[in-house]
This record gives structure tokens, C-alpha cells and sequence, in this order.
């Protein structure tokens, strides 16, 4: 997940370069050229396939950018004969080798341009005396390697006579969807070796499973899945592949059947009528497609409509299963029309630009960021808050980089990236920990106090800067983790890694830059104590778990341990003292971990195969097991494996591998136990041990059940759900709270300028688990959850949010007698000296038309009152006085207001005093019930039963000050 930070960054295209020099034929700017208008606006940017370049074009001109640092390394420029002769600029392709770069014009033509340049040859980089002690210029985040040479060379013109609707360029095609007629069209960019046709053609007419008289107006391909997205003009959404067929030079193109595709959105709704008139009156147009993002890591697809809607579908296979998952509605009706839809490179994240706005979601659409100001941003000119005309994703996820409408300028928008979705393991789930491209946001909260924890105002974030020297040849950072107890911390970027003590304040990175370079993580970090396992792939193509002493320096001489793995690891997680690792050759690996002050070993004890289970071992997330609680205290660690339920995420599914033996045998008996999951983890201690939390990106779910016992013809049970209303980030268990954080945007009157913040959020879930047991008659348990949150400070508030929640579904939706869960709620709250604390708060905050509900099970809040007053809880029974005479049961002069007076004054509570004052003196503007009140309770002529007041002469003069306003009143 991604969240904004502080202000973006604007770059502004440069000046369009004149000299005769770089003039050529069709690519420059003579003196006659438009290439001088100022207010060229941006009309796309598109990023390399690698993510080293990108390319921004405009009506008139192509600009290519290096990504680090974000500057334009070559620029072409197409002359007035040219503009006239091929028409405007309207759309760019890159080849994924990016030496091609192709500008589709409005007359229906392919300019294409040759980038070349020298890998090793730089035009500019930063330098500075290392021996100083503080230099002058410090290369930023991935500056080192300074400015590449770069050269843009047009090289020709593709005609294509049937007219351009859209297009992409492939790895060995130019796929282009045509007008007159219909037809999607395969170019080579080299002649086929193997004497093939160098264009091939498919109508759209004759393709069976399109059978519209329809054009492609827009067109993606995600390679990783091999799957075209296409949008036709009627609205409707594609999912197409490219048929795996060698056509012979001799074969018809009428014959060609080059793709295979299905419909899975479409605005029609209801029957499809019989004629073409009658189909579109049908249509809804709010839901036409306008734009399309597929996500790879996820098998999803994301559709952006006229309406703001975006749509989130599931490709399950490649023969028409896509179903619709989830329907993410636009934050603000202002915001208009998609006009972007962008997957974060780790998919975790959805960008969306819309007309007027744009907004950031979660990959099951949790809303995390929005462009949309208490107060209008745009009276500041701030384009980047006034809608979105391109974007795409930067830096590995660490930046977005916003067109806005009608501009020439381009806005970085720094992201902070959450270290679950680099590397997936359970401490960085326990303990929140943020990275951005320069520093580490580490969440400090579980240390403090109960009250400081759920504290809006206290500041529980550290900043922990991340060295240049690292940065500069290694950003972006690619992975982060925290250790279980938060004292250590481990980043990895392009290659090497490197570590840091919170208590000491150092970083540790290797003494060699060769060592540091000879491997890069992939798979994965975690701690265990003081010591860092790494995942690794080296320059040797070996696959390697490290281990690495916090207290050593980094230098291969010194590492702990190296353990060689057949295959290059997905994922690795610790489960007590076991290691599992989970490769790409679809094993899982177990390793137990042997440790003391003088050595650290990894012994394989089991391994297992998913085969037949898992295709796809990629889309594997998260691994973990349960173990049955006799073999996790005493059992050998080599029957782990054959006895453990193994928890796994793929895709967005929780599943659950059981064990079962059949004559020797081990197989598995599999259970989904949830859709739609962002992340999960398992509680490994205290009373929720072996409960299992998971979000599916609109609320936490949570089954307490035993999960180890299901049987094979148990249904899954339903879980408990959470609604939240921010992203959650880590569980307190035991602290009962949830933790995560809520993005802003602030503009503030005395700059001119708008900057993102975030905002730490907790939600209390102690009621929650309370409620779901009571509502199952599990008083048991109920009690043993409370009991082990009873010391903690809001636990009263707990109970009254339990009670709250309650009281409010069965005002609303009364239930029958036999259901009512509210007389359970009352007889469980009896079993706590809060009980009758609560019960005040709770109606205080209940609307007055549900009293009588909670009343006629809890009995009369005059018998409450008295309670109140014979275990001395005297402010508790002003507030049942209040409730009494809010239900018309109380007489202004009721002797219980005496007694109760007459008792805090006994005590010496003031402040009571004060409110009862008040009160009184609210029920009777005269003051005279006031003044008597006092006097009954003998707080007058400065006699006093017991004590001296220094209260009386304020209670006296706002008594006389009421009746003197009273008289006043009735005078006038």
C-alpha cells in the first residue's frame, strides 16, 4: 500500500531546441515551425517497459526522460511540412526493448524513431571532493550514474490506409486496431526469419466470439499474463489473447484466426434487443468503458467508466471466467469522468485520475488518498489538484507522475510505501514500518502507554534516514523489514542490503562495494533476534538464504551462515523456530533454526510439493501453518510438516491445507476460506493464539473458531466483521486496538502551496470479539476475552461501545424474544464493578426514543441510582439523576438530588458540587431551588456539616445572578 507525503514536484518541459544543428529532415524545428508556442500542453506520458526512461509527447514534439534523476535526455521535434503532411501528435508507443519509440499521428501515420546511446557514456554527473568533510552536492536517490547519453533518430513513416484507432507496440509486432474497415492488425517490426507474412490481418467481422460491427478504440497488453485488454466504441470491455499459430506466407488473411477473446463488461442492460436502434437506447451510458489497467499479481482487471465507477473483475482463465469482484464508486461525484487507470508496479495499489480529481486505493478498493480539499486548492493554481489527463507509476512504486488537464507540466508525487508489500513476513505486520525513497517511518506506538497508543495528539512516528551513499547507487529500496521486538531494522534495494539499531542510531552497510553488489534480495528478509535472513540471488545464478549478525560488519567473511536453494525463492516466513521457504519450483522448504552466542545453523528437516495444488507458485503471497498445540510444545520438528495446516494467500484467496493420512499417505484436503484478501496473519500467543485476522479491503474479517479441527465436511465458518473506516496496518493484540493511517491534504492560508500528511487512526475491537461471543451464547469465553483486557485503561469504554452497538440494532430491528442479545449483554456486565459506569455512558450517547428498550432489561435507573449511592459512586449517580429527570421521573425538588448534594459535599467533591450547581440552577432560572438545595445540605452562613466550602459564595452569586436576570426579564 501507498500513501502521499509531503509536496510534489513539478517539472516543466523544457525549450524546444532550434539550432540548425539539430535539424533533420521531418524531426526538427526551423524557424518557421510552431515549435515556439509556449503553451504546447502534454498529451500522454508513457514509461519504458524497465522503468529507466519514459517519454512525454505533445502536438509537436517528443521528449524522452531518464527516471533518476528526472530530466529529458534526447528531444524530437517534427517541422511545419511535417504536421501538415502526417498530422498532430496524438498517442505514444515504446517498444518494451525501448530502442523504439513510435508517434501515432492524427492522419493515420507511424513516426518512428531509433533511441541509442551508450550505457558506460554519461553528458552529466555529479562529483564532488570525497575528502571533504561535508560536500557541497550530494547525489540523490539513484543519481549516481549521473545523466545518460541519449540520441533520437527518426527513422520512418508507417502508413496505414485503413486509419489508426488505436495501437501498442510489442515485443516483435506493432499490433494496430483500424477504422475502415474493423480489424486488428499484426506488423513486424524485422522481416520473419522463417519467411512469414511481415503483416498479418484479422477483421473484426470475422471474428465469431467479437460479432460486432463495432471498432477497438483503445488497447493494453500485460505481458506477465500474456492478455490484451481491449475497449470497443460501443463501452464495452475485452479480455483477448493472441493465438499461438505460425501462419504460412501462403495462407489467406482472411483465414487468420490471430486472437481469442470474451466480453466481460458491458453497459447493456437487461435482454439485448433485437435492433441496433432499440440496443442503444438500452445502454447505460454512465457505464461505458473509457479506460482499462490489468493486474498481474493479482489476476485482476480494472475498468474506468464515464460515470467515475471503476470496476474490479477477476480473470480466473482465459476462456471467459471473469467475474465482477467489487464496484469501486467514485469519492466525490464531482470528480467526473475515469480518465486514468494505473496498477502500482506490485499491484497493490490502484491509481485513479479523474476529470476534476484523482484518488488512491487499496488493491480491493479501500479508499487511502484523494485530491479533494476542505477548502478549494485550486484558488492556488495547484493543477495537480484539479484533475488528471495522464499518470503513471515511478520508481518502483515510489512516486506517480500526474499530467494534469491542459499542461505542460509534469507533478512527482512522492509515495511512502508499506514494508508488507515488499517483503511479506509477520514482524512487519506486528510493527508497522513505512519507506519512502529517501528514509524509514517507524511506528513506535506499541511501546507507550495504553492512553498514549490511542492518542490522536502524540507523536508516535520515527523518521530513520536512509544514507546517500546507499541510495545514490542502489535506490530505489525494494524491500524493508522490522524485527519482533522493533530494535532493528533491514532495507535492500537494487543490490546489497543493509541494517540499523534503533538504539544506537548506526547503519551497517558492506565494506566492499563489489561484495555489496555481487547479489540482490529476492524472496524476502526477516529477524531472528539480533540476526538477518536474506533471501538472495547472486551475480552466479545461485539461490542462497544468508544470515547475518546485527553485531558484525557486512562482509562475506563474516556472514553467519549460507544456505544454497535448487530454486529462487518467492517467499520466506518464521513460525517459531522454523524457516519455511517457498520457491518457484513450487516446494516448500522447512528448515529449523539452531542458535546460540556462538553459531547459527539451518537444518532442512522437510520439504514439500504444491504440485497439483498451486499452478501458479508466483501468485503465492503468504505462507504459514498451524500446529496442534501438543506437537508445537513437544514434538519433533521433523513431523511438522505432515501435521501442520498450512494458511497460504494466492491471489486474493485464503486458503487452508489440512492434513490428512490415507495408509501412509499425505494429502490435503483444501478449503478457501475467504476471497478478496489483502493480507492476513495468524496470532501466535495469548487467548486469540491461532485466530486468524485477514482485511479484505472494505473491513478486517476474523475467525476465532478452532480452525486446526475443521473437518473435512465442515463448512468454513463465518468470520467476524470488522467495519473500519481507514487502512488498517498492524493488530495490537494486546493492547484491543487496531492501528493504521488515514491520509490529508492541508493547505494552509500563509503558503501557497498543498502538502499531504498522515494521521495516525485506532479502532478498539475488544467489543467486537465480546459481542460476536455473546451473540453465540459463549459466555465463556466472553469472560475469558475480557478478563485478559481488564487492565487496560479504556476497557470500561469497551464494555460501553459492546453495549452501545447492541442497544442500537435491537432499537432499530427488534428482535423475538428467545433472540435478543441484549439481556445477555446486561447479565455479562453485571460480572464488572464498571457495570453501571457503562450503562450511564451508554444512554448519555443513545438517543432518548431507545431508553425505554434498554431500561425495561436493565430495570429502573431509580434502582440504579440507588446502587450508585450505596457503593459511593456518586458521579455515576448524577448521571442516572440526569437520565431520571430526562424520563420525567425526577421532581424538581426531589430529595435524591439533596442526598446526593449533601454526599459530595460529605466527600469534598467539588467539581460534583459544581455540576449538581449548574444543574439545579438550570431547572430553575429563579435560583431558589438553587438556594434551597444549599441550605438543606447546610452550605450557608459558612456552616457546613463536616467541611468548609470555598464553593458557597460562587454558588450564591450565580444563584443571585440568575434571579436577577429572571426579574430582568420580567420587568422588561
Amino acid at each position: 500500500m501507498y500513501w502521499p507525503v509531503s509536496t510534489p514536484r513539478v517539472f516543466t518541459l523544457p525549450p524546444i531546441p532550434t539550432d540548425e544543428s539539430t535539424t533533420a529532415a521531418g524531426i526538427s524545428a526551423p524557424d518557421s515551425s510552431p515549435s515556439g508556442d509556449a503553451t504546447e500542453h502534454i498529451i500522454t506520458v508513457k514509461s519504458s517497459r524497465n522503468g529507466l526512461l519514459f517519454g512525454v509527447i505533445t502536438r509537436i514534439s517528443l521528449y524522452v526522460y531518464q527516471n533518476r534523476p528526472v530530466c529529458p535526455v534526447a528531444v524530437a521535434v517534427r517541422s511545419e511540412s511535417s504536421l501538415q503532411t502526417y498530422g498532430d501528435n496524438v498517442n505514444l508507443l515504446i517498444r518494451p526493448d525501448n530502442v523504439m519509440f513510435v508517434v501515432q499521428t492524427s492522419l493515420g501515420y507511424f513516426l518512428t524513431y531509433a533511441l541509442s546511446g551508450s550505457s558506460r557514456e554519461r553528458v552529466a554527473k555529479l562529483s564532488f571532493d570525497s575528502t571533504a568533510d561535508i560536500p557541497y552536492v550530494l547525489p540523490g536517490p539513484g543519481e549516481e550514474q549521473g545523466v545518460r547519453e541519449e540520441n533520437v533518430r527518426f527513422r520512418m513513416v508507417i502508413k496505414v490506409d485503413a486509419g489508426i484507432e488505436s495501437a501498442i507496440a510489442l515485443e516483435d509486432e506493432l499490433l494496430v486496431l483500424t477504422s475502415t474497415p474493423p480489424a486488428a492488425q499484426l506488423i513486424r517490426w524485422a522481416p520473419d526469419a522463417r519467411g512469414g507474412p511481415q503483416t498479418r490481418t484479422e477483421l473484426l467481422s470475422h471474428m465469431e466470439w467479437f460479432n460486432l460491427r463495432e471498432r477497438i478504440t483503445s488497447v493494453i497488453f500485460e505481458k506477465a499474463m500474456g492478455l490484451f485488454g481491449w475497449i470497443s466504441s460501443n463501452g464495452k470491455a475485452w479480455a483477448v489473447v493472441k493465438n499461438n499459430t505460425v501462419s504460412s506466407s501462403s495462407e489467406k488473411p482472411s483465414k487468420m484466426k490471430l486472437f481469442s477473446g470474451y466480453c466481460f463488461h458491458s453497459p447493456q442492460k437487461g435482454p439485448i434487443p433485437a435492433t441496433a436502434a432499440e440496443r442503444r437506447k438500452s445502454m447505460d451510458e454512465s457505464e461505458f468503458v473509457l479506460k482499462i489497467a490489468i493486474n498481474s499479481r493479482f489476476s485482476l482487471i480494472g475498468v474506468g467508466t464515464v460515470g467515475g465507477t471503476i470496476h474490479i473483475y477477476n480473470v480466473k482463465d482465459y476462456s471467459g471466467h471473469i467475474p465482477l469482484l467489487r464496484d469501486i464508486k467514485s469519492p466525490f461525484p464531482s470528480f467526473g469522468k475515469v480518465t486514468v487507470v494505473a496498477w502500482s508496479p506490485d499491484g497493490y495499489s490502484l491509481f485513479a485520475g479523474y476529470e476534476r480529481g484523482w484518488a488512491l486505493y487499496s488493491v480491493y478498493g479501500k479508499l487511502v488518498a484523494h485530491s479533494m480539499l476542505p477548502e478549494d486548492g485550486r484558488l492556488q493554481h495547484e493543477a495537480w489538484l484539479s484533475g488528471v489527463q495522464d499518470a503513471m507509476w515511478m520508481s518502483n512504486g515510489g512516486d506517480i507522475l500526474v499530467v494534469p488537464n491542459d499542461s505542460n507540466e509534469l507533478w512527482s508525487i512522492e509515495l511512502a510505501r508499506w514494508s508488507l508489500s515488499g517483503s511479506y513476513n509477520w514482524d512487519n505486520l506486528a510493527r508497522t514500518l513505512l519507506f519512502t525513497n529517501e528514509k524509514l517511518m517507524l511506528y513506535r506506538g506499541q511501546d507507550q502507554s495504553d492512553l498514549t497508543t490511542i492518542s490522536h495528539e502524540a507523536i508516535l512516528w520515527q523518521d530513520v534516514a536512509i544514507p546517500y551513499a546507499y541510495l545514490a547507487e542502489n535506490w530505489p529500496i525494494q524491500q524493508a523489514c522490522i524485527s519482533g521486538d522493533g530494535r532493528y531494522l533491514a532495507i535492500a534495494g537494487k543490490r546489497g542490503l543493509g541494517h540499523y539499531s534503533i538504539y544506537s542510531g548506526r547503519w551497517k552497510f558492506f565494506v566492499s562495494e563489489h561484495m555489496e553488489s555481487e547479489f540482490s534480495v529476492h524472496g524476502g528478509m526477516l529477524w531472528f533476534e539480533n540476526i538477518l535472513i536474506a533471501c538472495v540471488n547472486t551475480d552466479r545464478n545461485t539461490h542462497e538464504i544468508r544470515a547475518y549478525s546485527r553485531e558484525r560488519e557486512l562482509d562475506h567473511s563474516l556472514v553467519l551462515h549460507v544456505q544454497q536453494i535448487p530454486s529462487s525463492i518467492i517467499l520466506v516466513s518464521l513460525v517459531g523456530d522454523s524457516l519455511l521457504v517457498y520457491t518457484y519450483n513450487n516446494i516448500l522448504y522447512q528448515f529449523v533454526i539452531f542458535s546460540n552466542a556462538f553459531q547459527f545453523n539451518l537444518e532442512l528437516v522437510g520439504q514439500i510439493s504444491f504440485a497439483g495444488i498451486v499452478h501458479a507458485p508466483a501468485r503465492v503471497r503468504a505462507i504459514n501453518w498451524i500446529l496442534p498445540e501438543e506437537q508445537s510444545k513437544h514434538g519433533n520438528p521433523v513431523h511438522d510438516i505432515s501435521l501442520a495446516t498450512i494458511v497460504f494467500l494466492i491471489d486474493g484467496k485464503l486458503v487452508a491445507l489440512y492434513p490428512l493420512h490415507n495408509e501412509g499417505d499425505l494429502k490435503y484436503d483444501m478449503k478457501v476460506l475467504f476471497q478478496n484478501v489483502e493480507y492476513y496473519t495468524i496470532v501466535t500467543k495469548g487467548l486469540l493464539k491461532n485466530s486468524i485476522w485477514a482485511f479484505d479491503g472494505t473491513s478486517v474479517v476474523v475467525w476465532l473458531e478452532d480452525m486446526l479441527n475443521l473437518s473435512k465436511s465442515d463448512s468454513v465458518p463465518e468470520p467476524i466483521r470488522i467495519a473500519i473506516d481507514f487502512y488498517p496496518l498492524s493488530f495490537l493484540f494486546e493492547k484491543g486496538i487496531i492501528i493504521g493511517i488515514e491520509s490529508n491534504l492541508i493547505h494552509r492560508r500563509n503558503v501557497s502551496f498543498t502538502y499531504s500528511t498522515n494521521t495516525t487512526r485506532t479502532h478498539l475491537f475488544i467489543h467486537q470479539l465480546l459481542s460476536y461471543y455473546l451473540s453465540s451464547s459463549q459466555e465463556n469465553e466472553a469472560l475469558k476475552v475480557a478478563k485478559s483486557f481488564k487492565h487496560l485503561e479504556y476497557f470500561g469504554h469497551a464494555l460501553e461501545m459492546m453495549l452501545h452497538d447492541v442497544l442500537d440494532e435491537e432499537a432499530d430491528h427488534p428482535p423475538a424474544p428467545d433472540q435478543a442479545i441484549l439481556p445477555r449483554v446486561i447479565k455479562f456486565l453485571n460480572k464488572f464493578p464498571e457495570m453501571l459506569d457503562v450503562i450511564a455512558g451508554c444512554t448519555r450517547k443513545t438517543e432518548v426514543a431507545s431508553w425505554h428498550v434498554l431500561f425495561d432489561v436493565v430495570g429502573s435507573p431509580k434502582e440504579l441510582f440507588e446502587r450508585c449511592m450505596s457503593l459511593g459512586q456518586l458521579k455515576t449517580a448524577g448521571g442516572y439523576l440526569l437520565i431520571l429527570h430526562t424520563m420525567e421521573q425526577l421532581e424538581d425538588s426531589s430529595t435524591d438530588m439533596i442526598r446526593l448534594f449533601s454526599a459530595a459535599v460529605e466527600t469534598g467533591d467539588w467539581d460534583l458540587c459544581k455540576e449538581l450547581a449548574r444543574f439545579l440552577t438550570a431547572l430553575d432560572d429563579s435560583g431558589n431551588t438553587l438556594r434551597e438545595a444549599l441550605r438543606r445540605v447546610k452550605l450557608v452562613n459558612g456552616v457546613s456539616s463536616s467541611v468548609e466550602s470555598p464553593f458557597e459564595k460562587e454558588f450564591l452569586l450565580a444563584a443571585d445572578a440568575h434571579n436577577a436576570q429572571t426579574n430582568g426579564r420580567n420587568g422588561d
